[in-house]
């Protein structure tokens, strides 16, 4: 069962809460002095749109990081296609801790060549026997990106 995005706010804005918290706990209130990054699939965006409100934003927006994805151009930071919508959407998220985002000027890499050729937007390079649709390798896409530690 497609659950929508209404429907799965809440549980997103715990799971933000509590990845928020246990950093928190770990390097206290300012913990944007110490580097750490968080990563990995959010399941949501930031934009509200016809479908509701975003469930992360309290931790994506969170003053003690930086959505380093954002260093990228506004049309190029989409890290998930649904065909359904036709939309390209930024599931996928690196947010390194302000002193990290401080000393790593770099542009974060989204490593688009496992999407769906359906996927248009994207017209570099597929690996081998990627299809329109099936086979793929994910319909997300893995960011990358060297930081100093």
């Amino acid at each position: 069962m497609i659950r929508t995005r209404t429907e799965t706010r809440p549980k997103r804005e715990r799971q933000a809460a509590g990845v928020r918290q246990l950093v928190e706990e770990r390097f206290g209130a300012n913990a944007g002095r110490e580097k750490f990054v968080i990563l990995g699939d959010f399941n949501d965006y930031l934009e509200k749109d016809d479908q509701g409100e975003s469930g992360i934003e309290a931790l994506v927006e969170w003053n003690q990081v930086e959505n380093v994805v954002t260093r990228r151009p506004p049309e190029d930071r989409w890290t998930h296609y649904y065909a359904g919508g036709n939309d390209y959407k930024q599931l996928d998220y690196m947010l390194l801790s302000s002193s990290l985002a401080d000393v790593s000027p770099g542009v974060p890499e989204i490593m688009r060549k496992g999407m769906p050729t359906r996927a248009t937007r994207y017209d570099g390079p597929r690996f081998d026997g990627v299809g329109k649709d099936k086979p793929k390798a994910s319909d997300h896409c893995p960011v990358v990106m060297e930081v100093e530690v």
